[in-house]
């Protein structure tokens, strides 16, 4: 009875052991997927208007949520988004560059990801939050190239149409229509 007792210890202890090594390299496999890359032409032309950053900022800020947060710091736009996973908080930082790579088209270059703290490398967070985020409207994330693309609506301004062109030190350039 003692023999017996101890063999199907050391076969459920084997079983274990294949489950938990299945589960890992799904986990690896998961995280280590590269998803497809897609290209976007680039269609800017020269503006017409520049508006200041510091009157961009109030508008971009104007955009934020109670669950994701968006500031401009100088050149840089910081995304801050509190999101739920299994009934955990989870805070994610993005710091991003943004570039107009046609009319109201933006890339915004991701500079660092911070996810709950977990030390993983910059694919592998993207690739979580390619999986599990939850993305606005018109916002793609090119795992890849590192990097969202967002196509901005047209901004209404009176009869006038307001296009965004370019980014640059003097500021945001745009077409009017």
């Amino acid at each position: 009875m003692r023999l017996n007792l101890k063999s199907f210890g050391w076969v459920l202890f084997g079983l274990l052991a294949i489950v938990n090594l299945a589960i890992a390299i799904w986990v690896v496999s998961v995280l280590n997927t590269e998803p497809e890359t897609f290209n976007v032409k680039d269609t800017s032309s020269p503006g017409q208007i520049i508006l200041p950053s510091s009157m961009v900022k109030g508008a971009i800020e104007g955009k934020s949520t109670k669950d994701m947060q968006l500031e401009l710091k100088g050149k840089q736009l910081v995304i801050e988004q509190q999101s739920s996973l299994m009934g955990l908080k989870i805070k994610t930082n993005i710091l991003t560059t943004p570039t107009v790579i046609g009319d109201n088209k933006l890339r915004l270059n991701i500079n660092d990801v911070e996810i709950a703290g977990l030390k993983l490398p910059m694919k592998q967070k993207l690739n979580l939050i390619k999986k599990f985020g939850q993305l606005p409207d018109g916002v793609k994330l090119d795992v890849g190239k590192k990097c969202f693309y967002y196509q901005l609506d047209p901004i209404k301004f009176g009869d006038s149409t307001l296009i965004l062109t370019d980014i640059d030190a003097e500021g945001w350039h745009f077409n009017i229509r």
